[in-house]
């Protein structure tokens, strides 16, 4: 799991170094869980939180972050902070990113 993430990271400097030029998003998802859509995920500039989300709100929010100029060259996590996480007991939240 460390190797992927480190990966991962290494993959992100890349793109956010060498592709200056060209639009790109990063989303960085919680934890996946499979329930239906609720549409209380959301995204954050926060890279510090900590939780999950469903598959088709992260759908959801990837398909808007692609639609909105101010996703461009942004690093952006999805977390859904009404799923109950027990790496976020107290149920901390962070300042939405506003696509629109």
């Amino acid at each position: 799991a460390e190797e992927s993430l480190g990966a991962k990271e290494k993959a992100e400097r890349v793109l956010q170094r060498y592709y200056t030029n060209s639009n790109w998003t990063i989303i960085r998802p919680g934890g996946l869980v499979t329930d239906k859509a609720t549409g209380k995920a959301s995204l954050t500039e926060d890279s510090s939180v900590i939780g999950s989300i469903r598959r088709e709100d992260l759908a959801d929010l990837v398909v808007s972050a692609l639609s909105s100029k101010k996703s461009e060259k942004k690093v952006l996590s999805a977390i859904d902070f009404s799923i109950p996480s027990a790496a976020n007991p107290d149920g901390l939240t962070a300042d939405e990113f506003v696509l629109e």
